[in-house]
C-alpha cells in the first residue's frame, strides 16, 4: 500500500513595521555613493532653466483652431425632462440595490417628484436660459476638485 508524505510549513507571525525598522540586523550600510538632498540639488543646478522647466519657456499662441469654430451654431444642450431623469435614476440602481433598499429609493424619488423636484427643475431651466451648456460651469468645477 503505498504511503504520501505530506510537508508541513510553519509559519512565524510578522513583526510590526516598528519593530522590523528598530531591528539592528535589517538595517544596511548605504551603497548609494553618499546620495544627499545638496547633492541632488548641486547635480540640478547644472541644467539651464529651460531644460529644468521646458514647459514654462514655450509660450504657445493662442489661436482660434477648427475643434470649436462652429461652436456657437451648435443646437443649445437640452434640460432632459424630470419625470424621465428619475427613471432613469431608478433603473440604474435597481441592479445595484436590494428589493427594501429599492423601495425605499422609489418612495424618496415620489417624495422628491412631489416637493423639491418641480421647483428645482424650473429654477435649472431659469438658469439655463441664455447659456450652451447647462451643465458646463459645473462640469469645470468638478474637474477642478479632482
Amino acid at each position: 500500500m503505498p504511503t504520501s508524505t505530506a510537508t508541513v510549513r510553519t509559519f512565524t507571525m510578522p513583526k510590526s513595521l516598528n519593530e522590523s525598522l528598530a531591528d539592528p540586523a535589517r538595517v544596511q550600510p548605504a551603497t548609494d555613493g553618499g546620495r544627499s538632498f545638496d547633492k541632488a540639488k548641486e547635480a540640478t543646478q547644472e541644467f539651464s532653466k529651460d531644460q529644468r522647466e521646458p514647459l514654462s519657456s514655450n509660450q504657445f499662441e493662442s489661436k482660434p483652431g477648427i475643434t470649436f469654430a462652429a461652436q456657437d451654431k451648435l443646437p443649445k444642450l437640452p434640460i432632459p425632462d424630470l419625470d424621465a431623469t428619475l427613471k432613469k435614476y431608478l433603473e440604474a440602481l435597481k441592479p445595484l440595490q436590494t428589493a427594501r433598499e429599492h423601495a425605499d429609493t422609489k418612495q424618496a424619488v415620489e417624495e422628491f417628484r412631489r416637493t423639491d423636484g418641480p421647483e428645482l427643475q424650473e429654477r435649472l431651466k431659469k438658469y439655463a436660459t441664455g447659456k450652451t451648456s447647462y451643465i458646463e460651469q459645473f462640469c469645470t468645477l468638478v474637474w477642478n476638485l479632482v
